[in-house]
Protein backbone atom coordinates (compact mmCIF):
# COMPACT_ATOMS: atom_id res chain seq x y z
CA UNK A 1 0.00 0.00 0.00
CA UNK A 2 1.27 3.29 -1.08
CA UNK A 3 1.78 6.03 1.96
CA UNK A 4 1.29 9.01 0.20
CA UNK A 5 -1.94 10.47 -1.67
CA UNK A 6 -1.62 13.71 -4.20
CA UNK A 7 -4.42 16.09 -4.28
CA UNK A 8 -4.35 18.39 -6.85
CA UNK A 9 -6.94 20.90 -8.32
CA UNK A 10 -8.34 24.49 -8.63
CA UNK A 11 -10.86 27.16 -7.41
CA UNK A 12 -12.32 29.08 -10.58
CA UNK A 13 -12.34 32.67 -9.48
CA UNK A 14 -15.72 34.84 -10.36
CA UNK A 15 -14.55 38.38 -10.33
CA UNK A 16 -13.22 39.67 -7.46
CA UNK A 17 -9.34 38.54 -7.27
CA UNK A 18 -8.18 40.33 -4.87
CA UNK A 19 -10.56 40.09 -2.36
CA UNK A 20 -9.62 36.31 -2.81
CA UNK A 21 -5.96 36.29 -3.74
CA UNK A 22 -5.58 37.96 -0.49
CA UNK A 23 -7.55 35.41 1.81
CA UNK A 24 -5.49 32.74 0.03
CA UNK A 25 -1.89 34.71 0.84
CA UNK A 26 -3.60 35.29 4.96
CA UNK A 27 -4.08 31.51 5.22
CA UNK A 28 -0.53 30.88 6.21
CA UNK A 29 0.85 27.73 7.28
CA UNK A 30 -1.98 25.22 8.88
CA UNK A 31 -0.71 23.39 11.79
CA UNK A 32 -3.97 20.62 11.45
CA UNK A 33 -4.16 17.72 9.74
CA UNK A 34 -4.27 17.49 6.71
CA UNK A 35 -2.44 20.74 6.37
CA UNK A 36 -3.85 23.17 3.80
CA UNK A 37 -0.87 26.15 3.61
CA UNK A 38 -1.15 29.10 1.73
CA UNK A 39 2.36 27.71 -0.77
CA UNK A 40 0.05 24.70 -2.25
CA UNK A 41 -1.77 27.48 -4.11
CA UNK A 42 -0.83 29.13 -6.86
CA UNK A 43 -3.24 32.13 -7.54
CA UNK A 44 -1.85 32.92 -11.37
CA UNK A 45 -1.76 36.48 -12.54
CA UNK A 46 -4.34 38.87 -12.18
CA UNK A 47 -2.49 41.53 -15.23
CA UNK A 48 -4.61 41.12 -18.72
CA UNK A 49 -3.49 39.87 -21.04
CA UNK A 50 -1.80 36.47 -19.11
CA UNK A 51 -5.36 35.68 -18.13
CA UNK A 52 -8.59 35.60 -20.27
CA UNK A 53 -11.96 35.89 -18.30
CA UNK A 54 -11.64 34.02 -14.98
CA UNK A 55 -9.05 33.26 -12.94
CA UNK A 56 -8.20 30.20 -11.73
CA UNK A 57 -6.14 29.33 -8.47
CA UNK A 58 -4.29 25.96 -8.56
CA UNK A 59 -3.81 23.41 -6.14
CA UNK A 60 -1.15 20.48 -5.26
CA UNK A 61 -0.33 19.04 -2.00
CA UNK A 62 0.81 15.61 -1.05
CA UNK A 63 0.03 13.71 2.39
CA UNK A 64 0.82 10.78 4.06
CA UNK A 65 -1.82 8.23 4.78
CA UNK A 66 -4.42 10.84 3.76
CA UNK A 67 -7.92 9.41 3.65
CA UNK A 68 -7.38 5.83 5.67
CA UNK A 69 -9.62 7.74 8.20
CA UNK A 70 -13.13 9.15 7.45
CA UNK A 71 -11.52 12.30 9.78
CA UNK A 72 -9.26 12.62 6.83
CA UNK A 73 -11.85 13.45 4.10
CA UNK A 74 -14.23 15.70 6.85
CA UNK A 75 -11.58 17.74 7.70
CA UNK A 76 -10.29 18.59 4.66
CA UNK A 77 -13.68 19.15 2.85
CA UNK A 78 -14.77 21.56 6.06
CA UNK A 79 -11.22 23.35 5.55
CA UNK A 80 -11.90 23.85 1.89
CA UNK A 81 -15.36 24.67 2.39
CA UNK A 82 -14.33 27.92 4.74
CA UNK A 83 -12.01 29.01 1.56
CA UNK A 84 -14.70 28.67 -0.37
CA UNK A 85 -16.93 30.90 1.52
CA UNK A 86 -14.30 33.65 2.08
CA UNK A 87 -13.68 34.14 -1.85
CA UNK A 88 -15.35 34.90 -4.60
CA UNK A 89 -15.43 31.72 -6.59
CA UNK A 90 -17.49 30.30 -9.26
CA UNK A 91 -16.91 26.32 -9.02
CA UNK A 92 -14.09 24.19 -7.63
CA UNK A 93 -12.57 20.75 -8.07
CA UNK A 94 -10.07 18.80 -6.45
CA UNK A 95 -8.69 15.28 -7.62
CA UNK A 96 -7.46 12.71 -4.75
CA UNK A 97 -5.66 9.71 -5.93
CA UNK A 98 -4.74 7.21 -3.21
CA UNK A 99 -4.33 4.24 -2.47
CA UNK A 100 -7.78 3.12 -1.64
CA UNK A 101 -9.10 4.74 -4.96
CA UNK A 102 -9.15 8.22 -6.96
CA UNK A 103 -11.89 10.60 -6.40
CA UNK A 104 -12.91 14.14 -7.38
CA UNK A 105 -14.60 16.38 -5.39
CA UNK A 106 -16.36 19.57 -6.52
CA UNK A 107 -18.38 22.42 -5.78
CA UNK A 108 -20.26 25.03 -7.62
CA UNK A 109 -21.36 28.33 -6.40
CA UNK A 110 -24.91 29.05 -6.10
CA UNK A 111 -24.90 32.67 -7.20
CA UNK A 112 -24.31 31.22 -11.10
CA UNK A 113 -27.34 29.17 -11.41
CA UNK A 114 -26.16 26.82 -13.82
CA UNK A 115 -28.29 24.02 -12.33
CA UNK A 116 -32.21 24.39 -12.25
CA UNK A 117 -34.25 22.70 -9.77
CA UNK A 118 -34.95 19.52 -12.20
CA UNK A 119 -31.22 19.11 -13.41
CA UNK A 120 -30.29 18.45 -9.61
CA UNK A 121 -31.57 14.58 -9.91
CA UNK A 122 -29.76 14.21 -13.68
CA UNK A 123 -27.61 11.30 -13.18
CA UNK A 124 -25.00 13.79 -14.99
CA UNK A 125 -24.93 15.90 -12.84
CA UNK A 126 -25.73 14.45 -9.46
CA UNK A 127 -24.52 17.20 -6.78
CA UNK A 128 -26.13 17.92 -3.37
CA UNK A 129 -27.72 21.37 -2.89
CA UNK A 130 -27.05 23.41 0.42
CA UNK A 131 -27.59 27.00 0.96
CA UNK A 132 -24.09 27.93 0.12
CA UNK A 133 -23.10 25.91 -2.85
CA UNK A 134 -23.73 22.46 -4.58
CA UNK A 135 -21.35 20.00 -3.95
CA UNK A 136 -20.48 16.49 -5.51
CA UNK A 137 -18.34 13.87 -6.66
CA UNK A 138 -16.79 12.77 -10.14
CA UNK A 139 -14.31 14.98 -13.04
CA UNK A 140 -16.13 17.64 -14.44
CA UNK A 141 -16.22 20.44 -16.71
CA UNK A 142 -14.83 23.58 -15.41
CA UNK A 143 -17.44 25.53 -17.56
CA UNK A 144 -20.89 23.56 -17.16
CA UNK A 145 -19.86 21.33 -14.10
CA UNK A 146 -21.75 18.13 -15.89
CA UNK A 147 -20.09 14.81 -15.02
CA UNK A 148 -17.97 13.27 -17.75
CA UNK A 149 -19.67 10.69 -19.40
CA UNK A 150 -16.92 8.68 -19.67
CA UNK A 151 -16.30 8.91 -16.07
CA UNK A 152 -19.90 8.14 -14.36
CA UNK A 153 -18.51 5.88 -11.49
CA UNK A 154 -19.83 6.36 -8.07
CA UNK A 155 -17.16 7.33 -6.05
CA UNK A 156 -19.76 8.98 -3.61
CA UNK A 157 -20.73 5.37 -2.89
CA UNK A 158 -17.29 3.84 -3.57
CA UNK A 159 -15.96 6.09 -0.25
CA UNK A 160 -19.13 5.96 1.22
CA UNK A 161 -18.58 2.40 1.38
CA UNK A 162 -14.90 1.96 2.50
CA UNK A 163 -14.61 -0.03 5.60
CA UNK A 164 -17.11 1.45 7.72
CA UNK A 165 -16.44 5.13 6.34
CA UNK A 166 -20.17 5.28 5.73
CA UNK A 167 -19.09 9.49 3.95
CA UNK A 168 -22.04 11.51 4.55
CA UNK A 169 -22.64 15.13 2.96
CA UNK A 170 -22.67 17.68 4.46
CA UNK A 171 -20.09 17.06 6.75
CA UNK A 172 -20.40 17.34 10.16
CA UNK A 173 -18.57 20.39 12.15
CA UNK A 174 -15.98 18.44 13.72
Amino acid sequence: MHEYTSIYGYIKIDRDYEKSANFIRDIGKDESYPFINTNMFSLGDSEIPYYYENHIFGFAATYKYFGLDLDDWNRFILKIENILRNIDFENAQFHVESSIGDYTLYWESLKKNFYSEEKENDKFVQLTKTDEWYFGFGKRSVFIGDLDDTHIFQEFEDLRNLSGFNFKYPVPKI
